[in-house]
């Protein structure tokens, strides 16, 4: 949010923090209904906040990011199994000892268990299993018979997979994802804003210039019914009156451009502070109430450079990039190391059922029974009267490992050419920044000039009517210098706006890159200053021409 709102309040130095303030983009505002819409700058930039589609499109992608982390966190999420079967299997006899001519057996089966994947790389495994067995054979001790056992398994990696395997892998680049679509919505966000108080500047160009241009349209006018005056009463040719018409008819082009300009401006910023396509929205008309003045600003340059390499989206993005590099590198070397793995269990073992006596004890008859069920089977396992333990280790290791010696040679090139883009990426920063910062200083230069241009442009005007007044100076002449003073004013006020828009760019480009939602395109000074001066250049095109016929 600082990145936010270090556009949307303008920050005292070039990469000074800006002070808190509240989150504008939770306020709710009323929809246009047409007329006039008045809109304070700040207004502008938090309606965008609200209501921006591209904003609304990358709300999204942090959220979608976030499941990923938690597919990526299911992996350890423990699980339970179970198998519930019955069987039953005739077998014929093939010898004397098959304990019958026919032998049948009926099997249930009640297996459950429990599985837990730990972040270390082992997997934990609880199972309890049972059946029960009932048969006809002559030679069995226990009729029907239960058999339970319980164990707990643990197998951890020691060598491969010990500090990172596939799933931890999966989850660290999942996490550093979510990261990095945070740093794009903050930057999509910057850029928006920038995008809106560009438009806004321009917004208030166009209207400046379509009031000049009207205003070079009445001294057009003014000037054409004194010359008609005066060839009324003789003290001027008709064709004098011809070249003023004329150029009436070219002031009235510039205000049709201006016209369209102010159109196109307003249109701008209304598809962006907007949230949706409305008739009426399109008919309203936009009144800015701020017209902030075009003071200098101090620039540090080095300060704004190391400011955007520290802070800078897609720096951080950047570095984020280096880190999933880093963890990618990490696996691959990892995998290179033998698999050995740490195997321990313990457990215990049942059994239970009614015990057959017979005599002969070897397939003889039964001739007395010992009652006993299931529980005497669970009282065993839980007892660990019958305990049984293992632990070991498991060696494999694959010759000569082809596979993951080319996973982790690709791994490294990806680093390595992650680490050069990084590079290139510093020196497009700076260089795009130390651009932003001369734009400021010439834009202010530029507007002191044009401001003095304009205030001798009136100078020559208004001594050029004086003159004309006194029969001492010719119509076009008059004319010329109204076409000086109007292209001067355009020029001041192209001036203004553009240094406005430089001072965005350079605020914009310590914070974030062009990439994401939102074009910043309105922060150079092209597009609008050429329709908003095109009528005053072909005017003067025309003039030129005149005076070539003089």
């Amino acid at each position: 949010m600082w990145a936010v709102l270090g556009l949307v309040i303008p920050a005292p130095a070039a990469a000074q923090a800006p002070p808190g303030a509240s989150d504008t983009a939770s306020r709710q505002f009323t929809t246009p209904q047409g007329g006039s819409f008045p809109l304070s700058l700040d207004e502008a930039v938090a309606r965008a906040l609200e209501n921006n589609v591209d904003i609304a499109v990358e709300r999204y992608n942090p959220e979608l990011s976030q499941q990923d982390v938690l597919a990526a966190q299911g992996y350890y999420d423990p699980f339970l199994f179970a198998n519930l079967s019955r069987t039953s299997t005739d077998t014929k006899a093939s010898n004397a000892f098959a304990g019958g001519d026919v032998v049948n057996t009926k099997r249930n089966v009640w297996n459950f268990g429990l599985g837990i994947p730990i972040q270390t790389g082992a997997d934990f495994s609880l199972n309890f299993n049972n059946n029960k067995s009932d048969t006809n054979n002559t030679f069995t001790s226990f009729n029907p018979t239960y058999n339970s056992s319980l164990s707990i398994g643990v197998t951890q990696p020691l060598l491969k997979n010990f500090r990172i395997d596939a799933p931890r892998r999966q989850l660290r680049l999942a996490k550093k994802s979510r990261e990095i679509s945070d740093v794009q919505f903050r930057q999509a966000i910057v850029n928006t804003v920038a995008v809106v108080k560009g438009y806004y500047y321009e917004l208030l160009y166009a209207i400046d210039n379509l009031a000049a241009a009207q205003k070079n349209l009445q001294l057009a006018k003014k000037l054409l019914d004194e010359n008609e005056i005066r060839v009324k009463v003789g003290t001027m040719a008709p064709l004098d009156v011809v070249t003023a018409q004329s150029e009436v008819a070219s002031r009235e082009e510039g205000v049709i451009v201006a016209e369209n300009a102010l159109a196109e401006a307003e249109d701008n910023l209304k598809s962006v502070i907007f949230p949706e396509n409305d008739p009426l929205m399109w008919r309203t008309r936009i009144t800015p109430t701020d017209r902030p003045s075009a003071e200098p600003m101090p620039v540090d340059v080095e300060a704004a450079v190391q400011n955007a390499l520290a802070n800078r989206t897609d720096m951080v993005a950047a570095r984020k990039n280096l880190e999933r590099a880093d963890i990618s590198l990490e696996y691959a070397r990892n995998q290179l190391k033998p698999q050995l793995d740490l195997v321990a269990n313990y457990g215990g073992a049942g059994l239970g059922g009614t015990q057959l006596i017979r005599d002969p004890p070897f397939g003889g008859p039964v001739v007395d029974t010992i009652p006993g069920g299931y529980g005497d089977a669970v009282s065993e396992v839980f007892g660990f009267d019958f305990p049984t333990w293992t632990i070991g280790v498991n060696l494999s290791y694959a010759i000569p490992n082809r596979s993951a010696k080319a996973s982790a040679a690709f791994a490294r090139l990806s680093k390595d050419q992650t680490l050069v883009s990084f590079r290139r990426l510093e020196l497009q920063v700076a260089a795009e920044v130390r651009t932003a910062a001369r734009g400021v200083e010439s834009g202010f230069k530029r507007v002191a000039s044009t401001q003095a241009a304009r205030r001798l442009a009136a100078e020559r005007l208004a001594a050029e009517e004086k003159k004309f007044a006194a029969g001492m100076t010719t119509n076009f002449l008059v004319t010329q210098a109204q076409r000086d003073l109007a292209q001067a004013e355009v020029n001041d006020l192209r001036a203004i706006a553009d240094y406005r828009k430089s001072v965005i760019n350079f605020q914009r480009v310590q914070e974030a890159g062009v990439g994401g939602s939102g074009a910043v395109a309105v922060l150079s000074s092209s597009g609008t200053s050429a329709q908003g001066g095109q009528a005053l250049r072909s005017g003067a095109a025309a003039g030129s021409a005149q005076n070539s016929q003089f």
